[in-house]
């Protein structure tokens, strides 16, 4: 059985945190840090973009009004306000089993794993895509969105993912939200849905901690994908690298705007 690493890290500025994942995903795929799985929540709340999204799309004065950071993710997708939730990553060398496959392949058999954990919770999740009513798709917001390729719970969307390549290595990044924060609608200026959309809190028999879930996440990608995860810490070249990446990239407006 392959032995994954697990990081278990504190609530970080978004543009740390993005700063980790590529810091991870490169030191994966060059072989100095093994397969990695990664949870980590976010303080302040932050709204992150997908690469390819204009900066446009977001009220920015608003958002600093509300003590809300904006960062660009390395990954695609769409616009997803980093409030009440878990965030996961997987870093991978490209030559991974799991990966190997494709991107469709790949994002079926890590969803596996969220699938897992989420069912041992008591919930009965479904991959792939459901559609949305008309009035509740709204491009550029990554929740409102159908895709082929996220998971479903009770016809809403619970769990948001998107995927990269990074130094050729594959990052995949997503949200398990908790509860749905509105302000997402005021800094994207989009109409805010006239039913308010149920996070994970209001699906769950039984009030569930960011710890608990974390442990069922980690069980759920240890029995779908067969690997022992073990608890393991940053090396001094990712942090080093991390802290490169929160000066030069993240946190530095020409990466925000894509210029």
């Amino acid at each position: 059985m392959e032995t994954w690493r697990l990081l278990v890290d504190p609530p970080a500025a978004g543009a740390r945190n993005m700063a980790v994942d590529q810091a991870i995903a490169e030191s994966v795929q060059d072989g100095s840090a093994p397969p990695t799985l990664r949870f980590y929540t976010w303080w302040p709340r932050a709204l992150s973009l997908g690469y390819h999204q204009p900066l446009r799309l977001v009220d920015r004065p608003l958002a600093q009004h509300l003590g809300i950071d904006i960062v660009r993710r390395i990954t695609g997708g769409g616009a997803l306000l980093h409030s009440d939730e878990l965030t996961y990553a997987v870093a991978l060398p490209r030559r991974h089993d799991v990966v190997r496959g494709g991107i469709r392949e790949s994002y079926a058999a890590l969803t596996e794993g969220l699938v897992a954990g989420l069912e041992a919770l008591g919930l009965a999740p479904r991959a792939g895509e459901t559609a949305h009513a008309p009035e509740e798709t709204l491009p550029g917001l990554c929740f409102a969105s159908p895709s082929t390729h996220e998971i479903w719970v009770e016809r809403r969307k619970m769990v948001a993912s998107a995927q990269g390549r990074v130094h050729g290595g594959v990052l995949q990044h997503g949200s398990l939200v908790m509860s749905h924060d509105p302000d997402v609608h005021r800094v994207t200026h989009t109409p805010a849905p006239q039913v308010r959309s149920p996070g994970l809190r209001d699906v769950l028999a039984q009030p569930l901690t960011i710890g608990e879930l974390v442990q069922a996440l980690t069980q759920g990608f240890a029995d779908r994908l067969h690997v022992a995860p073990e608890p393991g810490v940053l090396t001094l070249e990712e942090r080093n690298r991390r802290d490169e990446l929160v000066g030069v990239r993240y946190a530095h407006d020409a990466w925000l705007a894509r210029r």
